[in-house]
């Protein structure tokens, strides 16, 4: 049982790809009070990641085939409510993010929000106090602030790794039709206000010292224009002018 809301069970699910450097300190950084169950999706690395997770007790899963980033989300998600999960926090296998930030999210777990999502900007600027590489914060906060502003969604971060799916996100939301890349975690946002969810976001931490698996600056670009694509596709259904997979009649 958690200490956080002993009535709704919240499970951990740490994401990893080739992230053994950070295994280590990531395990002992996670405050096993704050979850009841703390499941390790390995994406098929071929570093020692999976074995080095396996010394720990936590549920470890190897992926038989690299599914992306996305996808081994997606495996994460669907493995975590069909074991009775009420929430299920992201956590990436990297350290990038502090695991325990859903301490915050207390009363958003008590109102059965849909998706809260982790932000580095809310009430502070990530560049000046926790590092970020101002490209990264530039584009990021640019981003974030225009789709914040042009869809209507009160958002201070669309382009976060630290995510918590509620039970109506997972019953609700066809999110196994999105990307298997890192695509995925922006339209997750943009189906959540879709699909009309209850959604906030909290105050996160983050480190960009020592070993880190963050998205490279080539795919960011790639990624950064299909994000036009997806509010795109978000407008077409939202006037019921186009329906996809990802927006659904």
């Amino acid at each position: 049982m958690n200490k956080i809301t002993p009535n709704k069970k919240i499970y951990a699910i740490v994401i990893c790809y080739n992230s053994s450097p950070a295994i280590d300190s990531l395990y002992n950084k996670i405050d096993k009070n704050l979850f009841d169950k703390i499941y390790f999706f390995d994406d098929n690395s071929t570093d020692d990641s999976f074995e080095k997770a396996k010394k720990f007790d936590w549920i470890v899963i190897k992926n038989n085939t690299n599914l992306g980033h996305g996808g081994n989300l997606k495996k994460a998600i669907e493995t975590a409510f069909l074991d009775g999960a009420d929430y299920a926090c992201e956590i990436h296998a990297d350290n990038q993010y502090n695991p325990n930030s859903l301490v915050a999210a207390k009363d958003f777990f008590e109102k059965d929000y849909g998706l809260i999502i982790g932000s580095r900007f809310v009430n502070k600027n990530p560049f000046l106090k926790d590092g970020m590489p101002f490209l990264r914060y530039f584009a990021n906060k640019i981003m974030s602030t225009f789709t914040s502003k042009l869809l209507s969604i009160d958002l201070t971060e669309f382009h976060t790794g630290y995510k918590i799916f509620g039970r109506k996100f997972y019953e609700k939301v066809p999110f196994k039709n999105c990307s298997n890349d890192y695509l995925f975690s922006f339209q997750i946002i943009l189906q959540a206000k879709y699909f009309n969810l209850k959604y906030g976001e909290i105050s996160i931490s983050s480190s960009y010292e020592g070993f880190r698996t963050s998205c490279n600056y080539y795919r960011g670009f790639f990624y950064l224009l299909n994000n036009f694509r997806e509010i795109l596709f978000y407008f077409l259904a939202k006037m019921k002018l186009f329906n996809n997979k990802i927006f659904p009649k």
